[in-house]
């Protein structure tokens, strides 16, 4: 059974029946495209936790040229392919697209090299992501090891933001290798915006001259 799930655009997607997915809901949506704004034009997205996808769906009609969205169970991993191909066919310009059925903690150890994903074969030395979206049933250990496997795995560059989808009730805790910078409450839901610990990170001959 799938129901239907409303974008901000008003464009409608499919959305999964049942308890299994917990979509983002539109005003969380809404608020997190308001707050990333232009960042998103052409910028790389990989979406964790993928679900219907909707989340991926918004960032696409707001410019993002490279989706990767990881989902464990394989018919709503379907449905987030079937969702993101529709949403990118009405827009105008080149956009890449991939979904995977994994499990999320085998799929990040990886690494972004990872032979799984066409993109890193296509395109070398640019598969690391400019934002990461999380959002795992809010009771789950995901979100730690999340953090922690994103760094040491190299899926991000220093300028990238993860964004975690989590229970305002209980934060997770944040990874010493981030650091949090901003955090939004939307009745039970909250959004947290880390960016990566530059006085842990310092691998390149910028942060070296500081």
């Amino acid at each position: 059974m799938k129901g239907k799930l409303k974008l901000i655009s008003g464009k409608r997607i499919e959305s999964p029946l049942g308890r299994k997915t917990r979509p983002t809901s539109s005003k969380v949506r809404e608020a997190l495209i308001n707050i990333l704004g232009n960042k998103l034009r052409g910028a790389s997205w990989l979406d964790l936790c993928s679900g219907s996808g909707a989340m991926a769906c918004e960032t696409l009609q707001k410019g993002v040229k490279r989706v990767l969205a990881i989902e464990k169970q394989r018919e709503t991993a379907k449905i987030c392919k079937k969702n993101l191909i529709d949403v990118s066919n009405t827009m105008d310009q080149s956009i890449y697209i991939e979904v995977i059925c994994n499990e999320l903690i085998s799929f990040l150890k990886k690494g972004p090299k990872n032979q799984k994903i066409q993109f890193a074969k296509a395109y070398q030395n640019s598969e690391k992501f400019d934002f990461v979206f999380l959002d795992p049933p809010y009771a789950s250990e995901l979100y730690e090891i999340t953090q922690e496997l994103l760094l040491s795995k190299e899926w991000i560059k220093e300028s990238s933001t993860l964004i975690c989808e989590c229970s305002s009730k209980s934060t997770p805790r944040i990874h010493n290798g981030w650091k949090l910078n901003k955090e939004k409450f939307y009745g039970r839901t909250s959004l947290i915006f880390l960016i990566p610990n530059q006085a842990l990170n310092c691998s390149d001959d910028t942060d070296s001259m500081h």
